[in-house]
């Protein structure tokens, strides 16, 4: 019997294990669940009068709702990038909407919360829509989680051919691979890890799906600590819902897909007390950004409808997604620890999003990242040691301020403590007020821009490509048509290099057409090191450097047009020309050897055709982008 028992201890103490911070036993699991463009109102909890949340509703009554809290921006992306890192979006690249052909990502410089977390021993995963870079290096796996499946961005969005395809990829809906590669639909992928498994997702399934991801997890995982980031699909339009919901909700179908989120919601913990451990385990619901503007009626709300006027509700609060008013920012919140948070708790406190970072750190024994955040841990407050918040301020983006319970907007100011509908403009009665708040929003917009740092960019490889291999893409998004070679991006360089030429090339030449404003060259390299650069402004004048000497000649401009571009080795001289005006020769300083080209553009959506390189005795070496 002793001998037992002691066993048991053992075994126990080694499935609890150890970190350098102490007992996993120490460290909550955490669950954050996300949802997608939901409204202040739309929880039984908040209020809504349609939609029933009994399961949401049950974690509020043993947990704490969140009146005053706060997501990172109106819309999907900066408001994740937000969360994941506790910064404000423009401390962490400023990143947009991303889109299927965006390039952008979030740097993997930035800590998240699940690498945070690893560092302590947790096992991390990600289960929904991810929206931070779709490309492999900006995917949840290589932002410190073990595992991804969801989808990259929003369900209205379509594909990138470059994405990498599984090799049992399920193409449903008649679609196919070349369907795929071709990038033409607008239909979503479905994704595990870096690769697409599923296209088009099947949305009827998504959140079913995201649902027995995350129960799989939890049973896999109970004898360790885990984060789990459950950023569901829904309610983003369009509206998709399993069979087993569709029309059950009072609220038509944008009703319906967030009683099927509160199902699974109740799954999850219905999981966590299987394997008993939802003592120790710390859950918050929240949304991504308030509702979308309008809605619509009940013929509207089928299957799939694309139409913007569906939408849920902020109410009482003014404004909605895409806006800086309370109904964009402002969004419901319900944290649940049973045996940490006290039940029936509510705090009309101010807390945001990118507090979740280092509340975190603070529950599992984490260090904070080294680079500078914005967040604040919350930890006290919701323990019940502190009936204050440690945040005081907040910033809505670039746009507005709240301090306590004023809020500067639009050169206009609110009481939100008494007018949480933003309906009665106090500027005039609280002038010295609204100037401290105009300062304070003034002096953050000029830290962050002078504090933030940039996003990361995806190289990527030109597509469609075919006809040309040995190029080599260095950086920026070329394509090539049969009229030229495009660099599609306007935000970024571009350059993209030939193998070495075969021996004896002495002319290299190619046609460019620049936007305005910009500017695009021919580059030649001698041994892998640039020899001379001929380059073509959008305002007629051309530039031929080499060395240390450089000339600038200034022809009439061609409003956009193609222009010739030459440069001709003769012995030891360097001869540039542009259409039929010749350029000053330059002595060269080393024998040209081992030759190759790039061509390259600068902040342009720059064309090239008709690239070619001779020989002394006229043999075309190189022929590419050749118009037909």
């Amino acid at each position: 019997m002793h001998y037992f028992a002691l066993r048991v201890t053992l075994v126990a103490i080694l499935f609890l294990g150890t970190t350098s911070e102490g007992t996993f036993a120490d460290k909550p699991n955490i669950i954050v669940i996300f949802t997608d463009d939901q409204g202040y109102n739309d929880l039984g909890c908040f209020g809504s009068p349609n939609i029933k949340t009994p399961n949401i509703d049950q974690l509020a009554k043993e947990g704490m709702r969140l009146t005053s809290f706060y997501s990172g921006s109106s819309v999907c992306t900066p408001s994740r990038a937000a969360l994941l890192t506790g910064c404000y979006p423009e401390r962490v690249g400023n990143l947009p909407v991303l889109f299927p052909n965006s390039d952008r990502g979030l740097s993997l410089n930035e800590t998240t919360i699940a690498e945070l977390l690893k560092s302590q021993g947790y096992a991390t995963a990600c289960f929904g829509k991810w929206h931070l870079g779709h490309h492999a290096q900006f995917l949840p796996t290589n932002h410190g989680f073990d595992e991804y499946f969801g989808v990259p961005y929003s369900n209205d969005m379509g594909i990138d051919p470059g994405m990498k395809l599984a090799e049992a990829a399920v193409f449903r809906e008649g679609k196919t691979r070349e369907a795929f590669l071709a990038g033409k639909e607008k239909l979503p992928p479905l994704m595990r890890g870096t690769e697409v498994i599923e296209w088009p997702a099947d949305q009827t399934q998504l959140t079913q799906r995201y649902t027995s991801e995350a129960k799989r997890f939890i049973r896999k995982n109970g004898d360790r600590p885990f984060f789990i980031y459950l950023p569901h699909t829904m309610p983003h339009i369009p509206l998709f819902v399993s069979d087993r919901f569709r029309g059950q909700s009072d609220a038509g179908l944008y009703g319906d897909t967030l009683e099927e989120i509160d199902w699974s919601v109740g799954e999850i913990v219905k999981t966590l007390k299987e394997q008993n451990i939802e003592d120790n385990t710390l859950i918050v619901y929240t949304s991504d950004n308030g509702p979308w503007n309008l809605k619509g009626n009940d013929t509207d709300k089928m299957k799939g409808n694309m139409n913007r006027r569906i939408g849920g509700s902020a109410f009482p609060l003014r404004g909605h997604k895409f806006s800086k008013w309370e109904g964009g920012l402002r969004v419901p919140c319900v944290v649940h620890w049973p045996s940490k948070i006290a039940a029936g708790a509510e705090t009309d406190e101010i807390i945001a999003s990118i507090d979740l970072l280092p509340t975190f750190a603070a529950l599992s024994g984490a260090k904070l990242p080294a680079q500078k955040i914005d967040g604040v841990s919350a930890a006290d407050l919701l323990l019940g040691k502190s009936d204050t918040s440690s945040r005081q301020t907040y910033f809505y983006r670039n746009a507005a301020v709240r301090k306590g319970d004023w809020k500067f907007v639009e050169n206009k100011l609110f009481n939100l403590k008494s007018d949480i509908g933003e309906s009665k403009n106090l500027a005039d009665k609280h002038p010295a007020k609204l100037a401290e708040l105009k300062q304070l929003l003034a002096d953050h917009q000029a830290e962050i821009k002078s504090d933030g740092r940039s996003p990361a960019y995806h190289e990527r490889a030109p597509y469609p490509f075919p006809q040309n291999n040995d190029w080599t893409v260095h950086r920026g998004r070329w394509s090539f048509s049969k009229e030229a070679l495009r660099q599609r991006a306007d935000w970024n360089d571009a350059k993209i290099s030939l193998a070495e030429f075969e021996e004896g090339a002495t002319i290299v030449q190619v046609e460019i057409k620049v936007a305005q404003g910009s500017s695009a060259g021919l580059v030649l390299q001698s041994r892998g090191r640039d020899l001379a650069e001929l380059r073509v402004l959008s305002d007629g004048s051309i530039r031929l450097q080499s060395g240390g000497v450089k000339q600038v000649v200034q022809l009439e401009s061609k409003n956009g047009g193609w222009r010739l571009c030459r440069l001709v080795i003769d012995d030891s001289k360097l001869i540039g020309t542009v259409d039929k005006t010749k350029l000053e020769s330059i002595e060269l300083t080393t024998s040209p050897d081992q030759l190759s080209a790039s061509l390259i553009t600068y902040k342009s959506q720059a064309q090239f055709r008709n690239f070619a390189s001779i020989s002394a005795d006229g043999r075309v070496l190189v022929n590419a982008f050749k118009k037909d």
